[in-house]
């Protein structure tokens, strides 16, 4: 008797929640899915803009700095709108996430594996931007080390939307996802490959008498 009241408050329940998703606003679905996008833009962004500076600092090039204030102002851009992404998914009554869902990558309601490397994703994120905010108590090598999970973020982030993203199957969405990827791959190739040159090393001429 006691297992079919508790079968049936769970039926109850989750009737209710089927129909308060049906019948609940989309507005904040919406929100969700604005932020997602523009958070993988300025990321995508703050990557190559990453790449560039340190190609720009072995130049020589003196308009690195103008670089590094672009650079680190994507990355609270990025971080404030991955912060209202986890919000609106939080508030947004079509799918039940709760803060645990999005903090530990366990019983995810919504393509399980698509939000695990989303949460894994939002760890390396957290990792490279205390390591930006943190740069002047760290070593260069070690700053450095800590600085490359980026790489990592775009890989997670960009598996994170293909796979779970509402609109990655739109051509315009693949369209980015294919641009994104091959931006950053080829301008990480050049970084490996290119090498700069020595500089010419001044002599001055030998004073007669």
């Amino acid at each position: 008797m006691l297992s079919f009241l508790l079968q049936t408050a769970t039926v109850a329940q989750m009737t209710r929640a089927t129909a308060a998703a049906t019948t609940a606003n989309p507005f904040m679905w919406y929100v969700t899915r604005a932020a997602a996008v523009s958070s993988y833009l300025t990321l995508t962004t703050m990557v190559l803009l990453g790449i560039t500076r340190s190609l720009v600092r072995i130049a020589g090039s003196r308009a690195s700095w103008m670089l590094d204030e672009t650079h680190q102002f994507l990355a609270i851009l990025t971080a404030a709108l991955v912060a209202l992404h986890l919000l609106t998914l939080i508030l947004d009554p079509l799918i039940p996430f709760s803060l645990l869902n999005l903090l530990l990558p366990i019983a995810e309601p919504y393509r399980p594996l698509a939000v695990d490397l989303g949460v894994l994703g939002l760890y390396a994120l957290v990792v490279v931007l205390l390591s930006s905010w943190l740069r002047r108590y760290l070593t260069h090598a070690s700053w450095r080390l800590l600085h490359y999970t980026g790489f990592a973020v775009f890989l997670l982030v960009t598996l994170h939307g293909i796979f779970s993203g509402s609109d990655s199957g739109q051509p315009w969405m693949v369209v980015v996802y294919l641009v994104a990827s091959a931006a950053v791959l080829l301008l990480t190739l050049f970084r490996m490959l290119w090498l700069p040159q020595p500089q010419a090393v001044r002599r001055t001429p030998a004073r007669t008498r």
